[in-house]
């Protein structure tokens, strides 16, 4: 009888695929923290006023609404291809590079108009074209990659190390070069020139190093059609508690006063690179989460990094730009955005679980989609409030010193925002723990149970069913991803 190893595990993850997927996250990553410099840049070397830039982004988060819907649409609508079904659409990495590098590359002759629309324009077609491409493929393209839930938070931790890594490098070493470029819009360009390269081919690693190799139960299923759509929405409805979770987590991001708070407070823009660094002590973290996971909800896991998370606002507030205490606030919110960053995934699957329970379609896209397009409109609606406030405080980002009035804005924008947040996230979790308790396990058990009797009187040959490795276990054949 020939032993088992480890490949014959079905919780086994290959190093090969996990760096491979490791890779675009990383790509992914960076870009968003990037972006987060469009509102200073805007402001300050552009001279756009901060209310039209919170505008900008406002309908470019409502424009990304349409377009993720419409690109989730078209992702689980999509024919089997010698590449898969979701694995096509990771080209579209490239074009949010490309869009992202002219985005910081406006021509300076242009007017003030000309400058706006550039902006404007380079900006939708990150936020509405590509990246939603890109959002709506990942959660389908995680269930046909790999095996069962276990190994889905195996790769959302152990990814999500390499993509901490990389938001900490970016994080330090991005201030620090467009400390160098201040307000020159030349120097902005080779900055961004030089990170925009090498993270599109890194984003392509996906696509090169993972195959899709598993289906899901509906993968047979005739197209997807606007009734099963709504019918699953309505179904689901779970999903809309994560939908607000992702809304309210990337307000954050959204709001991005960092860098107004390092520049206009703190006095060196290069300095948030030291703080923001600190993060690097909580990287272990992630990998216990895993094992976090056997011993409590997800939201329970939320609901404990959101209270630590409030202690690191106060610390904001009341740093006066001091080093020691942002970094002490610094690692205290990190500790809060790690779950919310790496579990997210896993719980949209969960909610997936249950509309297969429930009798209706998975559409993994379509529920990434949906937590997608909401935590667009967090940005939004933050960028919009952050520019009406900051335009009412007096805030000039032409002058190099800015009034009372707008430092004290900055400050109690830069640490109000994130506190709001971690309530909201909070009282969020603490109704989607009814789900994960009562309701999951019932789900989980029923669907092992389903597959198992599907299993046990199937009499195909698993080495002639279309994307099931040899490996998986028996009744995973036609829904190995979904194991629970």
């Amino acid at each position: 009888m020939k032993s088992r190893t480890k490949k014959d595990d079905p919780d086994y993850l290959p190093a090969r695929k996990l760096l491979g997927w490791a890779g675009a996250g990383m790509s992914a990553a960076a870009n968003f923290i990037v972006l987060g410099y469009m509102g200073i840049y805007a402001t300050d070397t552009l001279g756009i006023s901060a209310a039209m830039v919170g505008t900008m982004i406002l309908v470019s988060s409502l424009a990304n609404v349409g377009g993720g819907l419409i690109a989730s649409w078209i992702v689980d609508r999509s024919p089997e291809t010698r590449w898969g079904k979701a694995r096509p659409y990771e080209f579209a990495v490239i074009g949010v590079w490309i869009a992202t590098w002219a985005l910081f590359s406006t021509p300076a002759g242009l007017s003030q108009t000309g400058r706006t629309a550039w902006v404007f324009v380079t900006f939708l077609a990150i936020n509405v074209l590509f990246d939603t491409l890109l959002r709506s493929n990942d959660t389908l393209y995680m269930a046909r990659a790999f095996a069962n839930r276990r190994v889905y938070a195996k790769v959302y931790t152990r990814a999500g190390i390499f993509t901490t890594i990389m938001g900490i490098i970016m994080t330090v070493a991005l201030p620090i070069g467009l400390n160098w470029a201040d307000k020159d819009p030349g120097r902005w360009s080779i900055v961004m020139f030089a990170v925009a390269l090498p993270l599109a081919i890194l984003g392509m690693t996906r696509f090169i190093f993972v195959k899709e190799e598993y289906r899901s139960s509906d993968a047979d299923a005739p197209p997807v059609t606007l009734k099963d759509l709504l019918a699953t929405l309505r179904a689901g409805k779970w999903i809309w508690l994560i939908a607000g979770l992702f809304l309210l987590n990337s307000s954050i991001n959204g709001a991005n006063m960092i860098a107004y708070y390092f520049r206009y407070i703190v006095g060196n823009l290069g300095m948030q690179g030291v703080v923001s660094g600190a993060a690097v002590l909580i990287l272990p973290l992630i990998l216990f989460f895993p094992k976090l996971m056997k011993r409590f909800a997800i939201s329970q896991i939320i609901i404990t990094g959101c209270t630590i998370g409030l202690g690191g606002t106060a610390m904001y507030y009341f740093a006066d730009g001091s080093i020691p205490m942002l970094m002490a606030g610094a690692i205290l919110i990190g500790f809060a955005s790690l779950p919310l960053s790496y579990l997210g995934g896993v719980m949209i699957l969960d909610v997936c679980s249950f509309n297969e329970w429930k009798g209706k379609r998975r559409l993994e896209s379509t529920m990434g989609a949906v937590t997608g397009v909401m935590g667009r409109v967090g940005i939004g609606l933050a960028g919009l409030f952050v520019g009406q406030v900051l335009t009412a405080s007096g805030y000039d980002g032409t002058a190099e010193v800015q009034t009372a009035g707008a430092e004290q804005a900055i400050t109690v924008l830069f640490a109000g925002i994130p506190a709001a947040v971690f309530i909201g996230i909070i009282i969020l979790m603490a109704f989607y723990l009814r789900f994960e308790l009562k309701i999951l396990p019932t789900v989980e058990s029923d669907l092992e149970a389903r597959r198992a009797e599907a299993a046990s009187t199937s009499t195909a040959d698993p080495e002639l069913l279309p994307l099931a490795a040899a490996t998986t276990e028996p009744g995973e054949a036609i829904a190995p991803p979904h194991k629970h």
